[in-house]
């Protein structure tokens, strides 16, 4: 009776171990692929609004308020995905503890940890897509037409 339960928990702990993977590796790929989404697009918009942008600086758009209106159309791209992704996170919780509490363990404060954890490295990474964007946004539509 006792190797049956020993090799059934072997075979949970492989079971975990194999799901635990293919969820890091599938949300690693789904953060990358919507990072590149998000920076091509903004990229690709940059070259569509050099020519609006020059015109505002012939008109006397200061580089002060150039920058301002960069950062205030970055903050809107970026922050409403993260803002989504909160608030998806924070109505969801309860069914992912039940979930969680049916199949694994009833740990909620670990729970809790773990998904503002997860969302705080979430934040990081779109933070550091967002400086990137930004930087490379604002270069591109600096240039001058020739």
């Amino acid at each position: 009776m006792s190797f049956l339960k020993l090799e059934r928990g072997e075979n949970y702990y492989a079971l975990a171990g194999a799901v635990l993977f293919i969820a890091v590796v599938m949300d690693s790929v789904f953060i990358a692929v919507t990072a590149l989404i998000m920076y091509y697009k903004q990229i690709s918009e940059g070259y569509e609004d050099q020519r609006r942008f020059s015109i505002m600086r012939k008109v006397g758009m200061t580089q002060k308020e150039i920058k301002n209106s960069i950062n205030s159309q970055m903050l809107t791209v970026f922050a409403l995905p993260l803002l989504v992704a909160g608030v998806h996170l924070a109505f969801t919780s309860n069914i992912v503890y039940m979930m969680q509490k049916m199949v694994v363990a009833d740990n909620r404060p670990l729970m809790i940890r773990v998904m503002v954890v997860t969302y705080l490295l979430f934040a990081v990474v779109y933070s550091l897509v967002y400086g990137m964007t930004s930087r490379t946004y604002y270069s591109i539509v600096n240039k001058t037409e020739d």
